[in-house]
């Protein structure tokens, strides 16, 4: 009966409130004199979050056949999905597997491989929230297979899972302070949430829940919001590379696994928690220790490009996260190998960004080639002569960007040479 039933686009159809309450927060930033963005750390993060997108395309098959064949070979019992009842327990159940999974992903080297990105960000607002790994998909799916078990069906898990992450969006942010005693107690609120997200040595591991406090309450991972919220990861990444940033932390794990000393201790590499080393030598293994941070004193990760670089870099990456967009709406009509197209333009495109805004000294070449691929790839989406006229339009505008910069760079070494 419901095997055409496909479940609303709640993410999608979210999406131009989120950046509606972006919009708000910036405002009451100005209102209140704080500074709750950096344009450089929210092209950051963002860029993770259209990769995460379009990287998730070739991973969600892998979830959604293990979910719909628990589903149709091994289930208990039934629910149908016109049943409202159904609808909230899949919901709570949803969240105390989420509540697992996230915990998890902190304690568990290989999980927080995947779960790292969405911590790297320095700072707190609801562009952070955006910020999602690109290879995390393909393990998560794991945590809800007893909801498969229990019976309620696939689509039903889908919507609620949309819920809860549209839910998650709005504890990013540093403009609510607390929403009273009986929201606080229940819900994942931006005070619990803040804490999850703070480096300060007393609120490592905290607070995981997506929806529901409650699970951090009875299994002893609560902590209330006291002193002030330092944002990161205890090694900051110092980078917005969106690739460098999703596979860092298993390439650290796998070299780390090569140096280390015996079968059982190349495996718990990827078992312990994140900060464990294996032993080396006459020194045992153990844990690195946490340092102790300031709101004040600690210093962010923070390139400040020159303002052509800064209006060159930002009006590509809005052309980009539109049109991105846009190619995620229409999705369904494009082929596999278009999809793969997009995603590694788009893929080199943030890179290349992103190496603009830090300076790096191959971000200009890496600009010349990604702008000389999109020009085919516009010939490839049969455009004809239209893509031709856009692309020379591109190579214009990145020579002339590319030569004033080089010419900016080079007066600028010129003045520190004097």
């Amino acid at each position: 009966m419901f095997e055409n039933f496909t479940p609303p686009p709640f993410v999608t159809f979210a999406i131009p409130v989120f950046f509606l309450l972006i919009g708000i927060e910036v405002l009451i930033g100005i209102k209140r004199q704080r500074e709750l963005y950096r344009l450089n750390d929210s092209i950051a993060d963002l860029s993770t979050g259209i990769i995460s997108q379009l990287w998730g395309l070739f991973q969600k098959g892998v979830g959604l056949f293990a979910y719909f064949y628990v589903y149709e070979h091994f289930r208990i019992f039934e629910f149908a999905l016109t049943n409202p009842l159904a609808w909230v327990i899949c919901l709570v159940l949803q969240d105390f597997c989420y509540y697992w999974f996230h915990r998890v992903s902190h304690e568990v080297n290989f999980f927080w491989a995947g779960h790292v990105i969405h911590h790297h960000s320095e700072e707190y607002n609801l562009v952070v929230a955006l910020r999602q790994t690109g290879l995390g998909g393909l393990s998560s799916w794991v945590f809800y297979v007893p909801i498969a078990l229990l019976g309620f069906h696939p689509w039903m898990f889908l919507g609620v899972g949309q819920i809860n992450l549209i839910y998650q969006f709005w504890v990013h942010t540093k403009a609510v302070d607390k929403i009273g005693k009986v929201g606080e107690y229940l819900l994942s609120t931006p005070s619990h949430h803040r804490v999850h997200h703070a480096i300060n040595p007393k609120y490592i591991d905290r607070n995981h829940g997506g929806i529901f406090i409650i699970w951090d309450r009875m299994f002893g991972t609560f902590q209330v919001e006291e002193e002030e919220c330092v944002y990161g990861t205890v090694k900051p990444l110092k980078s917005f590379n969106p690739v460098y940033a999703n596979y860092h932390y298993y390439a650290e794990l796998c070299k780390q696994a090569f140096h280390a000393k015996g079968i059982l201790n190349k495996i718990k590499v990827f078992l312990m928690p994140p900060g464990w080393f294996p032993p080396e030598g006459n020194k045992a293994g153990g844990f690195l220790p946490i340092p102790e941070v300031s709101a004040r004193s600690f210093v962010k990760y923070d390139p400040k490009p020159n303002a052509e670089v800064r209006s060159y870099t930002t009006a590509w990456f809005v052309g980009i996260l539109l049109g991105s967009f846009a190619f995620l709406l229409f999705v369904t009509k494009f082929t596999m190998l278009s999809q793969a197209l997009f995603a590694i333009w788009v893929t080199l495109s943030l890179v290349s960004i992103n190496a603009m805004i830090e300076g790096k000294s191959w971000g200009g070449t890496l600009e010349i080639i990604r702008l000389i691929l999109g020009f085919g790839l516009l010939g490839y989406f049969g455009l004809g002569w239209v893509s031709y006229a856009i692309g020379t339009v591109f190579l214009v505008m990145a020579g002339f960007y590319l030569y004033r910069n080089q010419a900016h760079s080079h007066r600028s070494l010129q003045l520190q040479s004097q």
